[in-house]
């Protein structure tokens, strides 16, 4: 029997509520991986030979520090930027202008990890920030695919790329790669954060979330199995908040 999707109805939600829930998503996203970074490189049984049989329930430290940022967290505020960038800027609301104004963002949080690839003029927003200049542990996958962009531009032409050639939304900007890592979906909580106050219509929300979300996840992530898990987050995000 074929499946369907069925959206529940509009429940109206007060602007400042709903600001108050886009800041416990980042936050929340924030928090948990925090949580997580002290295990991420650890096998199942080191995990409980360190922390017990219930597995690590609280900080600990990483990074140096307990609760530091991670480079998860570092993305996903510079897809937030991108995506304000995009609108801020006078873009029509378009799809291909946010994949585009988020891949030169991430040509930015680059920058952060001691790299220079597209060699920005602008060092304003999230650049300015230090304690987004911590260095992480980053995927080499998320890596390689930003270099291979932006080693052939500023940000003005990773943008123009992005949004002049025809076809797919994005087409030009997705990474070649076959990778299916995570690397993707763990950052596109903001592509759901910002269509959830833009699209009234649930049914085209949903459509709207999921495209974006897997668009933003191929710039560094080839494979379907690592781009369309991060549209279906996108989504269930736009519906939540």
């Amino acid at each position: 029997m074929p499946m369907s999707l069925t959206v529940p109805p509009t429940i109206a939600v007060p602007a400042l509520e709903r600001r108050s829930r886009y800041t416990a998503c980042l936050l929340g996203g924030a928090i948990g991986d925090a949580l997580g970074a002290p295990v991420e490189f650890m096998s199942r049984q080191e995990i409980l030979r360190r922390f017990g049989p219930g597995g690590i329930r609280d900080h600990a430290s990483a990074y140096g520090r307990t609760g530091a940022i991670t480079d998860d967290t570092q993305m996903t505020l510079f897809t937030a930027e991108g995506l304000l960038r995009a609108a801020a800027a006078g873009h029509p609301p378009g799809h291909r202008a946010r994949v585009a104004e988020v891949a030169a963002a991430y040509q930015r949080w680059l920058l952060t990890q001691d790299e220079d690839p597209a060699r920005h003029a602008d060092a304003g927003g999230l650049l300015g920030i230090a304690a987004l200049h911590s260095r992480r542990a980053p995927g080499t996958t998320c890596l390689a695919a930003l270099r291979q962009v932006g080693a052939r531009g500023s940000r003005e032409i990773v943008v123009a790329r992005g949004r002049s050639r025809n076809g797919e939304p994005g087409a030009d900007l997705r990474a070649k790669n076959n990778s299916k890592g995570c690397g993707g979906v763990m950052r596109v909580a903001p592509a759901g954060l910002l269509l959830t106050g833009l699209i009234a219509d649930e049914a085209l929300l949903v459509r709207e979330a999921f495209a974006l979300g897997s668009d933003l996840a191929a710039l560094t992530h080839g494979h379907p199995s690592g781009c369309l898990p991060a549209g279906v987050l996108a989504a269930v995000i736009a519906l939540l908040v």
